[in-house]
């Protein structure tokens, strides 16, 4: 009994997650209908900016900007959401 117990708690701690979001409305522009999305995979060696962001969206105008952090354990997951037009 005490082996699942401390099975269930293992499995619970592995899938538990923290997560942090923040969104900005860096200028007046408008939200716009263009949305522009980066994010760290398993490792964080990527290009991980705003600008990523808004060439993979072809925003010019930014509008809001979204930033979610999500830690699973010992791994860090980041995502930059940005819309405009």
């Amino acid at each position: 009994m005490m082996k699942k117990i401390l099975i269930a708690f293992g499995c619970m701690a592995f899938m538990s997650s923290c997560t942090l979001s923040h969104t900005i409305s860096c200028t007046n522009n408008p939200v716009g209908s263009k949305v522009g999305m980066v994010k760290t995979k398993l490792f964080g060696d990527q290009d991980l900016s705003y600008e990523t962001a808004c060439k993979n969206g072809n925003i010019t105008k930014v509008g809001t900007v979204e930033t979610k952090m999500t830690n699973y354990l010992i791994f860090l997951q980041t995502k930059i959401v940005v819309t405009g037009e």
